[in-house]
């Protein structure tokens, strides 16, 4: 049992590296962050704290207010959570964006489907919504609305506070908007047809496609 559990959580590890990857490819670029990253990189341009520092700050906030929402931390959450920001920032300093606009559109476009493709892995581990999914499910459950709208209504406004603290909103954004959905439903594909591998048996456990497409 605890050789299962330690093999889930390399997996899930797997999948934050590859997120963040991604993450730091769409940061990398230049023509437009995702809504949390513009927050970020608002808040890190603000305050001088390096950007995985913010992103450990900006989740144990909102892990306050999924608890406040009546969400039960997890394993996952706290990891994200610890992580992630780290991942991201280390790999992002290893970047740089090309010179030409095209390629800058094609590290855009890599970064959308690895970060996406990296969230369905992690997810797959089953070890718990991080803590930004955790939000958006307590918020759905508390104001009784569709998924779709609370996540918009989320990006939006996050969009916009970051943007006002000189975060990168820009064409990318929007293309992570329309892109990271997708690549989370092909990352879920992959993950079905890894979990057929007799090593991954039982450790890769990959989310109902249905549900997947719910949570986006």
């Amino acid at each position: 049992m605890q050789r299962h559990l330690v093999l889930r959580l390399l997996w899930y590890y797997v999948g934050l590296v590859i997120t963040g990857l991604g993450y730091a490819l769409v940061i990398a670029q230049g023509l437009g962050a995702s809504p949390w990253d513009i927050l970020h990189l608002g808040l890190t341009g603000q305050t001088g704290i390096p950007l995985g520092r913010v992103v450990q700050i900006t989740g144990a906030f909102v892990i306050l207010v999924d608890v406040l929402l009546g969400m039960r931390p997890n394993l996952g959450m706290v990891l994200n959570m610890l992580s992630l920001g780290p991942i991201t920032q280390f790999l992002l300093e290893r970047l740089a964006a090309p010179a030409t606009l095209p390629g800058r559109w094609l590290m855009l476009v890599a970064g959308i489907v690895v970060s996406g493709i990296g969230t369905a892995f992690y997810a797959s581990a089953d070890l718990g919504a991080g803590p930004r999914d955790s939000l958006m499910i307590g918020l759905t459950r508390k104001l009784g609305l569709p998924v779709a709208i609370v996540k918009n209504g989320l990006d939006v406004m996050v969009s916009l506070i970051g943007w006002w603290l000189g975060g990168p909103l820009g064409a990318g954004t929007v293309a992570v908007a329309v892109g990271l959905g997708p690549s989370v439903q092909l990352g879920f594909h992959l993950a079905s047809l890894l979990a057929r591998l007799r090593p991954l048996h039982g450790i890769v456990r990959p989310v109902p496609l249905r549900s997947a497409t719910a949570r986006q």
